[in-house]
Parts: C-alpha cells; sequence; structure tokens
C-alpha cells in the first residue's frame, strides 16, 4: 500500500503541476487477462492465471494542442501472488508531440522496451537481466523531430518491485531512434544505461550497470521483425545479451511466432528458443508455443495461453 500511496501522490503532483487549460478529455480503460496451461519437463503440469491488469488513461487537451496524459496500471501475476503497480505517471506533451515530460513511474527509454511489450506473449526478453526492471520512479524528458525521436529519463532505481523512497540509487538511460522513410517499414534504435538498481527482493542491496544497447524493428510483407543487442558491465562483470522476434501472418486471424534469446553474464550463459502460433477469433487471443532452454538449460516446455483484453473508451 505504501508504494500505491507514495506513487499516487507523486502523480497528483506532476498533474497539477503540469495540467493546461482544459479544451476536451478522454478516457480509456482496460482490463486484462492471460490464462495459461503449462507442460514442463519434469514437473506436473498445471493451469494458471498468469496475469490480471487493469489500466487507466486520462487525456486531457487545451486549445493550444498541449495534452495532459495521466496513466496507472495494476498487475497482478502468478495465480494473484504478486500484486505491483507497474506504471502511474502524468505525461505532458507540446503541440504536436515534439516534446513531453514524464513524471511518476513510467516505462524506461531502452532498446524495444520503449514501445515492445512481452509480458503477454509466450516468451520474454533479457531486460530483467540487463536492467533489472522495466520501469521506475523518476522523471523523463522526450523529444521528436521528424524522423528522429529521443528520450532521457533520471530515475530512483527501484524498478516496480519495491516503494519510491528519497534519494534512491540513481540510474540514468537514453534512446535515440530513427525512422527513415515515408512508409516507417524500418526502425532504428541506441540506448544507454549507467547507474544502480535495487535488487528484485531486496531494495537496499544494489547492481551497477553501465550498458549501450543497440536495436530494429521492421516490417517486409507478412513479416516483422525485432532485433535488439545489449553489452556492457554489470558489478564488474562483462555482460552481453542479444534478441530477435519474428512474426509472419500465415492467414487471417493465424500468425506464426519465432523468437530467440541469449545472455552471457561473466562465466554464466543462457539461452532460450520459442515458436509457436496465435490465433484470433473474435473475443480472445489463443498462442500455443514450445520453449526450449531459458533459466534452465535444457528444459523442455509447452504452453497453451488465452488472453482477453476489455477495453472502454470514451
Amino acid at each position: 500500500m505504501r508504494t500505491v500511496g507514495s506513487a499516487l501522490r507523486l502523480a497528483a503532483l506532476a498533474g497539477a503541476l503540469l495540467a493546461p487549460c482544459v479544451a476536451q478529455a478522454a478516457r480509456y480503460v482496460g482490463i486484462d487477462a492471460d490464462v495459461r496451461f503449462e507442460m514442463l519437463e519434469g514437473e506436473r503440469s498445471r493451469a494458471r492465471l498468469h496475469l490480471l491488469g487493469a489500466s487507466v488513461r486520462e487525456t486531457i487537451a487545451d486549445s493550444r494542442g498541449d495534452r495532459l496524459i495521466l496513466f496507472g496500471m495494476v498487475e497482478a501475476r502468478d495465480d494473484l501472488s504478486e500484486v505491483m503497480l507497474h506504471e502511474l505517471y502524468a505525461r505532458h506533451k507540446g503541440p504536436l508531440g515534439a516534446w513531453a515530460v514524464t513524471v511518476g513511474r513510467f516505462r524506461l527509454p531502452y532498446g524495444l522496451m520503449t514501445d515492445f511489450d512481452a509480458s503477454r506473449l509466450l516468451y520474454g526478453t533479457p531486460h530483467e537481466t540487463m536492467l533489472g526492471m522495466e520501469s521506475d520512479n523518476g522523471a523523463m524528458l522526450s523529444v521528436a523531430r521528424g524522423a528522429v525521436n529521443g528520450a532521457v529519463s533520471l530515475t530512483q532505481g527501484y524498478g516496480h518491485h519495491h516503494p519510491p523512497r528519497l534519494p534512491g540509487h540513481g540510474i540514468a538511460m537514453a534512446r535515440v531512434g530513427v525512422t527513415p522513410g515515408e512508409t516507417e517499414e524500418v526502425s532504428f534504435g541506441l540506448s544507454a544505461a549507467y547507474g544502480r538498481t535495487a535488487h528484485a527482493h531486496d531494495a537496499e542491496m544494489t547492481t551497477r550497470r553501465a550498458l549501450v544497447g543497440a536495436d530494429a524493428t521492421f516490417y517486409a510483407g507478412r513479416w516483422l521483425g525485432r532485433v535488439e543487442a545489449s553489452a556492457g558491465r554489470i558489478d564488474g562483470r562483462t555482460t552481453s545479451a542479444g534478441f530477435v522476434a519474428l512474426d509472419a501472418a500465415l492467414a487471417p486471424g493465424l500468425d506464426l511466432n519465432l523468437a530467440a534469446s541469449a545472455i552471457l553474464n561473466g562465466p554464466m550463459s543462457a539461452d532460450e528458443y520459442v515458436a509457436g502460433l496465435t490465433w484470433r477469433p473474435r473475443w480472445l487471443n489463443v498462442r500455443g508455443g514450445y520453449r526450449h532452454g531459458g533459466v534452465d538449460e535444457g528444459r523442455h516446455e509447452v504452453t497453451l495461453q488465452a488472453y482477453r483484453l476489455f477495453a472502454l473508451g470514451s
């Protein structure tokens, strides 16, 4: 509760400081559920509620074209055993989105994580190992000019696992992206991160991180591809990671999903390979996939997922 209360006060203060003169407002409410049946090598098969999420977005615009966006998202994972406030922020965007200031708990500007979330998919990305978190408490400045966009953030390093407190450990991140041409079929990005983050289960223990990364997203006919590579030092150990994902439209409502990742952290390494299908009937998404590797190298896993998003806008 202290996490929710502190973040709510932070977002409310940001909204009061950044709020423009109101001309119109729009609201979006979303609730999503992810149920999975898993067959893991060496373990009993099980069905579980992988994730239950709820989010609210309020967009307030004035006559000058400025916009204030208030957003909050709560998630409960693994049969509701872990409940966290994943995001809660106020974002003031200038006319035509040329610049934006974000204050609160937000997704960090690094690599594919900037606008790609794999938490509802059957595979993961190396971000948890490389950065230790997806969102954090602090401030971010974003800019966009033509084909170039960028963002720089300064956050506490506690992530979404711990409540915000002052002064924090401190980590800075930045990303510059380019989307050349008019078709926007290809985009590239360069990222960097430097500072300290808390351990997932101990807010006082810290991890030093100094990382650089490159990412790309491309569309080629029926294919959508994502690639990312990061390297640097984590607590003095040379660490590198690579990730690639490919999705292909096989037929209306049916996609092929392929993904692979590799992490080399000092003497330790972990690889993961995933192949699956996504079927999208009218009311939900159904995914089935095979995974090999991961944290337990050599383990085989088959997962069947039913995912549903309920959305209401005004």
